[in-house]
């Protein structure tokens, strides 16, 4: 990238781009650090869901969090986080003080399609009233977003370069210190 792009941005060029074109001819690049925040948002509310759920099931609250989970991760796939996905404007917002970490976009694009497939998943099984496999699956969302926003792995991420096998996807696996 070149030294215009370690400058943070919020929005992109066009608007609707999933992520900043990288001179260096890598593709679409996306602010990593926005990107854990945003990781971080979302596990607060798997934790508090879960919370919810165990003790006050009455509350019924994947209702209200399963739609919006399912949005995020489909316009963030589509248009990358902002300005439409809510927790991608928050987590964006949240970084901007901070120096961009750019890294491809086409992992984060497949890590947040098998998001919204669980999201999906979540529902599903709340409509069939399965509630012990929504927990699980919620503790699952809860388990892979605590190890993108904590520690940097996208396990989505992962799973792209072991079906792709890009070079650009392994080396954004490289953890952020």
């Amino acid at each position: 990238m070149n030294d215009a792009s370690k400058f943070h941005t919020f929005l992109t060029t066009p608007w609707w781009a999933m992520g900043q074109p990288d001179p260096g001819g890598c593709g679409l690049m996306i602010n990593e650090t926005a990107t854990r925040a945003r990781a971080g948002i979302l596990n607060v509310l798997s934790s508090v869901t879960i919370f919810i759920m165990l003790a006050w099931p009455e509350l019924d609250p994947i209702r209200y969090v399963g739609p919006f989970v399912i949005f995020d991760m489909v316009v963030a796939a589509t248009f990358g986080l902002t300005p439409l996905s809510p927790a991608g404007v928050a987590g964006t917002l949240i970084t901007r003080r901070m120096p961009p970490a750019w890294k491809p976009t086409r992992p984060k694009r497949f890590a947040w399609i098998l998001g919204a497939s669980l999201g999906v998943c979540c529902m599903t099984f709340w409509a069939l009233g399965m509630d012990a496999w929504v927990i699980g699956v919620l503790g699952i969302c809860f388990l892979l977003t605590w190890l993108e926003a904590v520690l940097g792995f996208c396990v989505g991420c992962w799973i792209h370069s072991l079906f792709f096998h890009c070079e650009v996807c392994s080396l954004s696996q490289q953890p952020q210190h």
